[in-house]
């Protein structure tokens, strides 16, 4: 498509010390499409980032920004192949991207913010019940702060029971 905006990182081949300059491995790819980036101007303030694993001879990852319109029609925005989900292709490209001086993903223009469905299902693992998940994720979805005090109240106060058993902590000594 024309106007389709692309980046192709590879890092070089080391044969012990030195760099094989005539062979490279694949590090990263970036596209999006013009009608996405135009679209975007008419999209709800938010971006959410998402991630899907591809298998077989390929262990990569496929790394999705999207955004949605008052319609609530998902938009793609952006698309970035990488060499797998681990701290240096998602967490520091992520981070050096949005905090970069220039970016416009700074505050008081954008804010981070982690996805509730991720955390719900950490905060799962711990305790346990659906009625435990469904309070974090109504407090976090919060529209008003009186909505979110009396959920935050709620969470606080509320005996929650920790996994089956007891829970082991280690402790260095």
């Amino acid at each position: 498509m024309v106007g389709t905006i692309t980046l192709l990182k590879t890092s070089p081949v080391r044969v012990g010390d030195q760099v094989d300059e005539s062979t490279a491995y694949f590090h990263c790819l970036f596209w999006t499409f013009p009608p996405c980036i135009e679209k975007f101007r008419h999209c709800k303030p938010l971006v959410s980032i998402d991630d899907t694993h591809l298998y077989e001879k390929y262990g990569d990852t496929l790394l999705l920004a999207i955004a949605q319109d008052g319609n609530l029609n998902i938009l793609p925005i952006a698309f970035v192949l990488v060499e797998g989900e681990n701290v240096e292709s998602w967490h520091n490209g992520m981070k050096a991207a949005l905090e970069a001086p220039n970016s416009g993903w700074l505050p008081p223009r954008a804010y981070r913010a982690f996805c509730i469905r991720h955390v719900a299902a950490n905060f799962q693992l711990s305790f346990k019940g659906q009625d435990a998940k469904r309070l974090l994720v109504n407090y976090a979805y919060g529209k008003t702060e009186a909505e979110y005090d009396y959920l935050f109240d709620i969470m606080r106060t509320k005996n929650w029971h920790c996994v089956i058993g007891q829970t082991e902590w280690n402790t260095i000594g």
